[in-house]
């Protein structure tokens, strides 16, 4: 049966799964990959994930370090990406987001449909 992507997406960000969950993150390092670019300093994290199925995901974000508009969600590339998925059950394999914005709403609507799919 496969796994969504979207299961593990909500563990690495502290989300509470409706019902049951049978995700564990075991393990986690991350990489500082920061850089400037035309007097700009751009941030760009790497960290992988250990989950205890043996599933690990690199999670990626880079995002400008400027001042912005508190009413405005910045833009920023955040990517997830399954790298072990011993067995080959994880789909989508990888999800990107433009913002913080975007990604809490896909989680929102996600959860929503998996509590909707879940008449138990």
């Amino acid at each position: 049966m496969p796994h969504s992507l979207f299961r593990y997406i909500a563990a690495i960000e502290h989300h509470q799964q409706s019902g049951k969950t049978d995700i564990t993150i075991s393990c986690c390092t991350t990489a500082d990959f920061s850089y400037s670019d035309d007097e700009v300093d751009v941030i760009r994290k790497e960290t992988e994930y250990d989950f205890a199925d043996g599933v690990q995901i690199k999670y990626v974000i880079e995002y400008d370090d400027v001042a912005i508009d508190d009413n405005v969600c910045p833009e920023c590339w955040i990517n997830y990406q399954v790298m072990v998925d011993p067995f080959d059950t994880i789909k989508p394999s990888k999800k990107s987001f433009y913002n913080r914005c975007q990604q809490q709403f896909w989680l929102k609507t996600m959860m929503m449909a998996s509590s909707d799919n879940h008449h138990d």
